[in-house]
């Protein structure tokens, strides 16, 4: 065997990109090292049959366990599971579709420029010549110069300000660069243009972007999915993924910093910003991805109660651990609401804050929910563990929102009619999706109160037996004996107890207000998924109670629009540290009408 194999990955647009891997490792293994998504879910472990690629070359023959997961059609045309295919030689990967659009974040900011208020980055200054008869060194004269700052120069700025400083020059005009309102970390000239980063650390997608600091201009965007994902799709994977390795929690921070030196390289690229630019940054996420991101011990998280080695401001430099900034640049971790409620949150908050004269929910729904209740000044917080079946996993032909989902789903003239990202023909059905389906199926009477499908849904589409009970097809019926979709009793379930977890926290927290639904002035939707479910749907399957319409409010990416306020204006950081104090944290799964709750809420 050779000591090194070339593998070359072609992606839809037909480019070619080689690489040099290790024979005897899978392909997924190769995959993982450089960086490219293989839209697993299960950490290599060949559990959920979703890294699957068209694949040529020396490679392990096809083993029974593997012929089992596939398809006969996708054994046919050369498609494997990238997690239990070894490579023997050269080999070639066929990326015939993009797993994920790069912007699905990106397009979802609210934030627009707004130069009120905004600090002074570049502060400019003059200071006195060498005067012959009674010399001041140059570094106390900067010390006059900037009363009130704290000077913080490097040797090598110092060097750089002695050489301009030559005996009979008149005084010099200079630029302290002000960072933090009073640290001078810079001095010269000319003018420096300043920049700041915005993060949005997801456990399934990143957010970046880079801020212009002095005009509040959004230079250049980001969105790329979470590449720590193939050690787990949900926190909890990646909680016991440190665990159970020595090297776990490098290795996690290594692949996150990695993810956002690819983002701030593409960022560069299209705004032609120099990252050594970048002297602030500003990072919200959910208390675990923070945590990794510090390179701090995720072990608080293992158990009751749910608490990590930090929940208030962080601040913190990343440089030392990679990530491609001013060596100078500070990151600020906003603070933390408490248990598994993150600063994703708190940044959402802070969007808010006009409403808060008003009674209102906030919903950020994912794989981890985070719910947060405002009532007459006070506010409730919790995190429900909603498992992935809103983002497509646990559901038998689920994906994540990108080309070929299915994202949007009616009855139409007694047919399902669905719309597909990209347009092309479906190879899934993303979260969106999901709940659109299973609204149609209630609505409809294809499955009663118990999710139990109907006799009319027998009569109204092709059904059959399968391991996870009876299913449906729902596209692709002419492909029966191939790769039809299906959706089938056990897919149902999943949405059930994620369905179940998000309302009994809703209704935990309005009980501890002591209000019902009708006094609900609005139900904002934040994030990614909330901004594209349907309220209709999401009323009708009881995620939420039952409002009017008019009142459910999609906010976007609200995380990112908060983080962005963060670290333009100093003021929003202390706003956060306070609104931290108003909000009070209801642990679920130690509250004692938690398990009745849930089990009432598990049907429809």
């Amino acid at each position: 065997m050779p000591d090194y194999a070339k593998m070359t990955i072609v992606t839809p647009d037909r480019e070619e990109h080689v690489y040099w891997v290790q024979p005897g490792k899978t392909v997924w293994e190769a995959m993982e090292i450089i960086g490219w998504d293989t839209g697993g879910a299960c950490a290599g472990k060949g559990t959920c049959s979703k890294c699957k690629f068209r694949i040529s070359g020396q490679i392990s023959p096809i083993s029974p366990g593997e012929r089992e997961r596939l398809m006969p059609e996708e054994v046919r045309n050369g498609h494997r599971l990238t997690c239990m295919t070894a490579i023997e030689g050269d080999l070639t990967v066929y990326i015939d579709f993009w797993l994920e659009g790069s912007d699905a974040k990106a397009s979802l900011l609210g934030y627009r420029p707004n130069t009120a208020g905004l600090p002074v980055y570049n502060l400019e200054f003059f200071i006195p010549g060498m005067d012959k008869e009674v010399p001041i060194p140059i570094y106390d004269r900067l010390k006059n110069a900037l009363a009130g700052y704290r000077l913080e120069l490097t040797p090598e700025n110092l060097n750089y300000l002695a050489g301009l400083d030559r005996q009979g020059r008149p005084a010099l005009e200079l630029y302290g660069l002000v960072i933090d309102t009073e640290r001078v970390i810079k001095v010269g000239r000319p003018r420096e243009k300043v920049f700041g980063l915005a993060l949005d650390i997801g456990t399934t997608s990143l957010f970046a972007a880079v801020v212009n600091l002095e005009n509040g201009r959004v230079e250049a965007v980001a969105s790329h999915s979470n590449m720590q994902r193939i050690y787990g799709d949900d926190i909890i994977a990646r909680i016991n993924y440190v665990r159970e390795h020595d090297d776990g929690l490098a290795a996690l921070q290594r692949i996150l910093i990695n993810n956002l030196n690819s983002m701030i390289t593409e960022m560069a690229a299209k705004s032609g910003i120099d990252p050594n630019r970048i002297y602030k940054a500003v990072a919200v996420g959910n208390p675990i991805m923070l945590h990794l991101l510090s390179g701090v011990s995720t072990s608080g998280f293992e158990g009751a109660p749910y608490a990590g080695i930090f929940s208030e401001t962080l601040r913190i430099s990343l440089t030392g651990a990679g990530l491609h900034t001013n060596p100078d640049c500070i990151t600020v971790i906003l603070p933390q609401l408490g248990g598994f409620v993150g600063a994703d949150t708190t940044a959402c908050l802070l969007t808010l804050r006009s409403y808060q004269a008003k009674t209102w929910l906030l919903l950020d729904i994912g794989t981890n929910g985070e719910i947060v209740l405002n009532h007459q000044g006070r506010m409730w917080a919790a995190s429900a563990a909603a498992g992935p079946a809103f983002e497509g996993g646990a559901v038998t032909c689920g994906m994540r929102a990108g080309a070929g989902a299915i994202d949007r789903v009616s009855w139409i003239n007694d047919k399902l009619a669905m719309r597909v990202i990209g347009g092309s023909i479906p190879r899934g059905i993303c979260g969106s999706g999901i709940i659109d389906l299973v609204s149609v199926l209630l609505q409809n009477g294809f499955i009663d109160r118990q999710g139990t499908f109907t006799d009319r849904a027998e009569a109204a589409f092709t059904s059959r037996d399968s391991l996870r009970g009876r299913e449906i097809i729902i596209s692709g019926e002419e492909a029966y004996a191939e790769k039809p979709l299906v959706f089938n009793q056990e897919d149902i379930r999943q949405v059930q107890l994620a369905r179940s977890a998000i309302r009994t926290a809703i209704e935990i927290m309005m009980n501890e207000a002591g209000i019902d639904a009708t006094q609900l002035d609005y139900i904002f939707l934040a994030g990614t998924f909330g901004t594209f479910i349907d309220p209709a749907s999401v009323t009708t399957i009881g995620v939420v109670p039952p409002v009017d319409l008019e009142r459910i409010k999609n906010i976007g990416n609200a995380a990112a629009d908060g983080a962005i306020m963060a670290l333009l204006w100093p003021e929003e950081v202390q706003a956060a540290e306070e609104l931290k104090t108003r909000v009070k944290h209801i642990e679920l799964a130690l509250h004692q009408e938690f398990q009745n709750l849930f089990l009432s809420n598990l049907d429809f």
